[in-house]
């Protein structure tokens, strides 16, 4: 077995930990890393603004620790900040969504026009958009094959769709929405297609053959 720590943020990195699940790991829920790249892990519960019960309810211990008690966070070492995973207890599967905005309006909107300025691709690394259900999925087991885009879909009306080779060609499939910072960040291979124009499809035959455009 491997020994080469797993994570991009350091051992010793503090972590918010539901108090519950040093009794019991299997409460986990969901996990964030906040726009900091800071995590806050939850056995359901969410930070609120009594102070009494957050106390009640967490803790801070190193990530070393975290990462020791639930050993699935090693799957999630390419989440962006700024993400959320829900956790699927059955199917060992992280589920992928884009963070709201916090309760302090001035600090989302600073770190927002932040994101903004320092985008180098074409649109907005604040734009929603969708992707087949199994590119929002990370799952746990190491053996299982790693996710992929298949097809980019650049919708009339500027939208993007894109979809995984989870997706049997032709068949209808459900969407999920991120943004599309986190698509590019999770997908870094689909940068190369951001130049498309409205009502071009981009495909490519596997993982690691070049796109080709096949409409538009």
């Amino acid at each position: 077995m491997s020994t080469e720590w797993p994570l991009r943020q350091q051992p010793d990195a503090p972590v918010l930990f539901a108090r519950s699940l040093a009794a019991d790991p299997g409460r986990l829920a969901f996990v964030v890393l906040d726009d900091d790249d800071e995590w806050f892990i939850s056995d359901g519960s969410e930070y609120s603004d009594d102070m009494e019960f957050n106390r009640a309810q967490f803790g801070s211990l190193p990530l070393r620790d975290a990462l020791a008690r639930i050993p699935a966070l090693a799957a999630l070492a390419i989440l962006p900040p700024g993400m959320a995973a829900d956790w699927d207890p059955v199917r060992r599967t992280w589920l992928l969504s884009s963070v709201a905005d916090s309760d302090d309006e001035t600090e989302d909107q600073r770190h927002r026009q932040a994101r903004i300025a320092a985008w180098p691709h074409p649109g907005s690394p604040v734009d929603e958009v969708q992707v087949s259900s199994g590119l929002a999925e990370i799952p746990a087991d190491p053996a299982t094959s790693p996710r992929a885009v298949r097809q980019v879909v650049r919708e009339a009306d500027g939208t993007w769709l894109f979809v995984g080779f989870e997706v049997p060609e032709a068949v209808e499939f459900e969407t999920e929405a991120l943004e599309l910072e986190h698509v590019v960040r999770l997908y870094p291979d689909v940068v190369t297609v951001l130049a498309a124009a409205p009502l071009q499809v981009w495909d490519r035959a596997n993982p690691h053959s070049p796109w080709e455009i096949v409409e538009g």
